[in-house]
């Protein structure tokens, strides 16, 4: 009896009805989809169909995405994103489904190597490997070995176009509950402008049973004080998407959160930080190639000399240029913060401005 495929947002799932064959169900993840990087953003776990050696998503009524809680945070020390996936899937048919849930990614190719960023320390997969590092599954907290596929592309949904996934077995008895874990790293990717991209694929979430995710908690951790945000008006085109989120800054972090309840996605996660140094060079242009600061005055000097120290996470004991810089960015504090690690340029910014504060 032929199997019948079906795909959904995070995981992909491929079905079988006759209980003597074997089914395969795909669950996919697609990753961080960048503007310069090739890098694409990652998708909730979704359903796949097809064949074993030619899944490709699907819808699928059976198995009913109950909650999802993905955490994307920043990792300054090597300039990647991790990213820990959390799902609780049910069968709701009165059923068996066997599954092949899987996680698709965006892989290298050679065409596209002057464009590829590698966290600090790690290896460059090779041509046609996924781009991605460290990536572990496990399914009801057993650590489950995964395979890598060449997903095909579905002419019904051709947006859905993976490059490569990684994929698991897994078995649903009528009713039952259980619960994927990922865990994986991203490069950081941004664009021209030096800004930093935090993205997931929510949209695939769709292709489960009903269309929605029972509850769907989103954060994003940016705790690296190379990137901030504006508090000023003007940045409508960045906004955080989807809506209804809320943002803190607490422990020298900026947080992005969301909490969705019965939650139909129609756009993908994305949030914009700005690199420090490129606020420092577009937003003060006028500033950083001035030689002559005469008939500044003194307060305004004093704020001019600080804005390097502001840009790279310092922590004023000054409560004026704490409170004057803190209503323009929100960004991340850096407690070992030290002006040695200041690029040359920025040394002698300070100290052209400083001789004119000694006038």
């Amino acid at each position: 009896m032929p199997c019948r495929l079906e795909i959904s947002i995070g995981q992909v799932m491929l079905k079988c009805y006759d209980f003597g064959m074997r089914a395969f169900i795909f669950s996919l993840l697609s990753l961080l989809c960048p503007f310069l990087s090739v890098q694409i953003a990652q998708a909730n776990d979704t359903a796949f169909g097809g064949t074993a050696s030619d899944p490709y998503p699907i819808h699928t009524d059976e198995i009913r995405m109950v909650s999802e809680d993905i955490t994307i945070k920043t990792n300054a020390e090597d300039g990647s994103w991790i990213y820990i996936c959390e799902f609780k899937f049910k069968n709701m048919s009165r059923k068996t489904v066997n599954l092949l849930m899987g996680m698709p990614f965006s892989k290298r190719t050679k065409s596209d190597d002057e464009m590829i960023t590698v966290p600090k320390g790690a290896k460059t997969p090779p041509d046609g490997q996924p781009l991605v590092w460290e990536f572990e599954t496990f399914v009801n907290g057993r650590k489950l070995r995964s395979s890598k596929v060449v997903p095909v592309v579905n002419p019904k949904i051709p947006s859905m176009d993976y490059k490569v996934a990684y994929t698991w077995p897994i078995r649903f008895r009528p009713g039952a509950t259980h619960r994927v874990r990922n865990t994986y790293k991203l490069a950081y990717t941004g664009d021209s402008s030096g800004n930093l991209y935090a993205e997931y694929i929510l949209k695939t979430g769709g292709l489960w049973r009903g269309g929605t995710i029972g509850r769907s908690r989103l954060k994003v951790i940016v705790d690296d004080p190379s990137f901030l945000l504006k508090k000023e008006a003007g940045d409508e085109a960045f906004a955080p998407k989807p809506e209804g989120h809320k943002m803190s800054f607490k422990n020298n972090k900026i947080v992005y959160e969301w909490d969705l309840k019965n939650f139909k996605p129609t756009e993908d996660l994305m949030v914009v930080f700005k690199s420090s140094n490129a606020v420092f060079w577009l937003d003060y242009n006028e500033l950083v190639y001035e030689k002559d600061f005469s008939g500044y005055s003194k307060e305004r000097l004093r704020r001019i000399r600080n804005l390097p120290y502001a840009l790279n996470g310092y922590i004023f004991k000054d409560r004026e240029l704490a409170k004057y810089y803190d209503s323009k960015w929100i960004i991340p504090k850096d407690k070992n913060f030290s002006d040695s690690n200041f690029s040359k340029f920025e040394r002698e910014f300070v100290e052209r401005v400083k001789s004119f504060e000694a006038k």
